[in-house]
């Protein structure tokens, strides 16, 4: 597998910028409701995705192709992030946080089923952790 420099670099932004990001919703829902953060959200992935289309490619077509696939996924990520600002609303930042970062387990599995990736001892070994990982950053003291 050929590893990318530019790849580490675009996941460190997002790791910042997402981890940054769901640090402040917690003090937006002061002021604001979830839903109303999920609506700014959107407004600027729309804001960012826009311009970054027509830099990329001169325009702003989608492949009708590639719609049944594209479409589920959007809608997947818009319901999922209306769950997570709506557990930021019940929860600690740093629990919700850390338990949403669960999906990676999710992810190897279905890759596993669907993609016959491999799951060696290292892998699983990282499911474990994560899953230890995720339980003592969620674990609350009382």
């Amino acid at each position: 597998m050929n590893v990318s420099l530019t790849g580490f670099g675009f996941l460190f932004g997002y790791i910042v910028l997402v981890g940054t990001a769901s640090f402040l919703e917690k003090f937006s829902m002061k002021q604001l409701n979830p839903y109303q953060v999920n609506l700014l959200m959107a407004i600027g992935m729309a804001v960012t995705a826009v311009p970054a289309l027509w830099i990329k490619q001169g325009n702003l077509r989608v492949p009708t192709k590639a719609l049944p696939l594209g479409a589920p996924i959007g809608l997947l990520m818009a319901v999922g992030s209306i769950c997570f600002v709506l557990s930021l609303a019940k929860l600690p930042v740093g629990m919700a946080t850390a338990i949403s970062t669960s999906y990676v387990v999710l992810v190897v599995l279905l890759s596993r089923l669907f993609l016959q990736e491999g799951i060696g001892w290292m892998k699983a070994a990282g499911i474990a952790l994560t899953i230890t990982g995720v339980a003592l950053l969620s674990w609350q003291q009382k």
